[in-house]
């Protein structure tokens, strides 16, 4: 670097360090605002202009001040009735306080009982002849005076009470209870009315509905003749001229409602039902009957019935001219009493039960009417298979008094 350049160098510096030595001096240096100019600055700082309202603000500002006016007059008025209420009420409590009352009695058939001390007061309640009221025992302008009832507080005039019941004449009782009565009326009229047109209502849908029977469940629900009964055999056909049946049991269950047990195909005479049953023409007789004596050729299977074992001694009368006739004999001890007699030692009696059918043995209307073990038409008795046949004679009870019926199906509605 050469000479020149270096005094360059040196004398920039030296303006630099010139210059900011001059400005240090200048700024502590500064010169104080004089007090009063301060004085007008701050003056000047808080003297800020208020802006006048226009004229079209100047009426909705007086209409503001009215109506905030309004506002704190109504709110010292209600305050001040508040206290003014206040005041009376604890002036009326001090005087209840200080009212004594005394046991009376209303002298005329009716009286109002009212709000207030005069009659265009509102009506709280009617007071009857000779009820008791508690009485104020100072009276109020007009003889009106302040009365405690069952029905709340009020006032009536002091003329109609007394401190002794009234004596009732017949008369006067009469007219009592009917006033007692309209009053009564009176008042449970509406009530009456809307409990009147449910009960019309009621007894109008009472007319247009029709009874609804519940269905028959089974067949022996539908007979009437079998009450005393709890246990029913019950042996029907398609008619009178078929053999072929249908076998039912039935037994009434802890309700009372009949339920069936078995049901089974079974045999009836060759020649079908009959109404009027005679000797000898095939049909089974309709009917309800009785259950007889249970029997068999193998002894007892467990029935509950009276059991007679059979043996080849055995026969039924079924001569309608012999005074046996339709009863069960030894043929050994009856022979010559009869012409003609059923021989009970065959397979189809290996089980079965007399059906008590002609028990009076009236010659000619039919003998020898059992159920007993068949496989197919009888001559006129009511057959099954010996499996069913033995869950009969064990099923039957003579306690729930059982009972045989016989008939079309078409005439069950006749039991």
């Amino acid at each position: 670097m050469s000479n020149k350049q270096k005094g360059y160098i040196f004398g920039g510096i030296a303006i630099i360090v010139t210059a900011f030595i001059l400005f240090l001096a200048i700024t502590q240096n500064k010169p104080a605002l004089p007090a009063e100019a301060k004085q007008n600055e701050v003056k000047s700082e808080k003297a800020s202009p208020v802006a006048e309202p226009t004229e079209q603000e100047k009426p909705n500002m007086e209409i503001a001040k009215k109506e905030k006016g309004s506002k704190e007059e109504k709110a010292k008025e209600e305050s001040k009735k508040k206290e003014t209420k206040k005041d009376d009420i604890e002036q009326k409590n001090n005087e209840e306080e200080n009212i004594s009352f005394e046991k009376k009695y209303i002298t005329v058939s009716s009286l109002n009982l009212r709000s207030d001390p005069n009659t265009q007061s509102d009506v709280l309640g009617v007071l009857m002849l000779n009820e008791e009221i508690q009485a104020a025992d100072t009276n109020l302008d007009n003889g009106w005076v302040k009365v405690k009832t069952k029905s709340g507080n009020g006032y009536v005039n002091s003329k109609y009470l007394s401190s002794e019941k009234k004596v009732i004449t017949a008369t006067a009782q009469k007219t009592k209870e009917k006033t007692t009565e309209k009053s009564a009326n009176n008042k449970n009229t509406q009530t009456q009315k809307q409990a009147n047109k449910p009960k019309e209502q009621a007894s109008s849908d009472k007319k247009q509905e029709k009874p609804v029977k519940t269905p028959p469940k089974n067949d022996a629900e539908k007979l009437s003749s079998v009450g005393n009964n709890n246990q029913l055999i019950l042996v029907t056909t398609n008619g009178y001229g078929t053999s072929s049946a249908k076998v039912q049991t039935f037994e009434r269950g802890s309700s009372g409602e009949w339920q069936r047990v078995m049901h089974t195909n079974g045999f009836i005479g060759k020649n079908g039902f009959a109404g009027s049953k005679v000797e000898d023409d095939g049909k089974s007789p309709t009917g309800k009957y009785s259950i007889g004596t249970a029997f068999g050729r193998a002894g007892n299977p467990g029935t509950k019935l009276p059991f007679r074992s059979i043996s080849s001694d055995d026969v039924w009368v079924d001569d309608p001219k012999s005074s046996l006739y339709n009863s069960w004999q030894s043929r050994k001890k009856t022979e010559g009493q009869w012409n003609s007699a059923e021989n009970m030692d065959i397979a189809l009696y290996t089980y079965g039960f007399v059906i008590n059918y002609n028990t009076a043995r009236t010659p000619g209307k039919g003998s020898a009417i059992f159920f007993h073990v068949a496989n197919g038409h009888t001559l006129g008795c009511t057959g099954v298979s010996q499996s069913h046949m033995v869950s009969i004679l064990k099923w039957i009870n003579p306690a729930k008094n059982p009972v045989i019926i016989q008939t079309p199906e078409s005439k069950l509605s006749n039991y």
